[in-house]
């Protein structure tokens, strides 16, 4: 039986550790990198390398060398942190603030009360609005998670969730 140089790439698949040689942290690239827990594919590891200049270390007493592990100086460990996990956190951090930002938050309280008071008023025909507003104003907050109900109530110019809650039954007789 004869195996290719390719196949025998697909059969082992050996992933890249870039370690700080001082502190003994672990990047992991390796190719099913999202369902390991690593840090990119392993391609990554070696443009990183490549375009970032950095050179392992050549001497670490005890440590084997080769394509699995390669040993680099604090700066550049830290180098290559900020190029992967980084920009990952920049990312999530991102969508955090864009999903805590006031405007969209009443953006979507806004459509909450809008899509309350007219399904209410769609089901019960003749009501006074004004009579079931702020039980329906009170239910806002489950629909929205508790940071971003803290973030509204935060909002408001008196701080309170009364003050919210008011807010809201305004906008659903309106």
């Amino acid at each position: 039986m004869r195996i290719t140089k390719r196949q025998l790439r697909r059969i082992i698949k050996e992933g890249i550790d870039i370690i700080n040689d001082a502190t003994g942290e672990i990047l992991i690239f390796e190719d099913d990198w999202e369902t390991q827990g690593g840090t990119a594919p392993e391609a990554a590891a070696r443009d990183a390398l490549k375009r970032l200049r950095i050179t392992p270390k050549s001497e670490n007493p005890g440590v084997t060398y080769g394509d699995k592990e390669i040993w680099v100086e604090p700066s550049d460990w830290a180098l290559l942190d900020t190029e992967f996990e980084g920009k990952r956190r920049f990312r999530r951090n991102k969508k955090e603030r864009e999903r805590l930002d006031i405007d969209n938050l009443q953006a979507r309280l806004d459509q909450w009360a809008a899509d309350a008071g007219g399904d209410y008023a769609g089901d019960n025909p003749g009501t006074d609005m004004q009579d079931v507003a702020w039980d329906l104003a009170a239910s806002a907050q489950y629909s929205f998670e508790p940071d971003e109900w803290e973030e509204l109530v935060w909002s408001i110019a008196d701080g309170s969730e009364d003050e919210l809650v008011t807010y809201i039954a305004d906008m659903i007789v309106v």
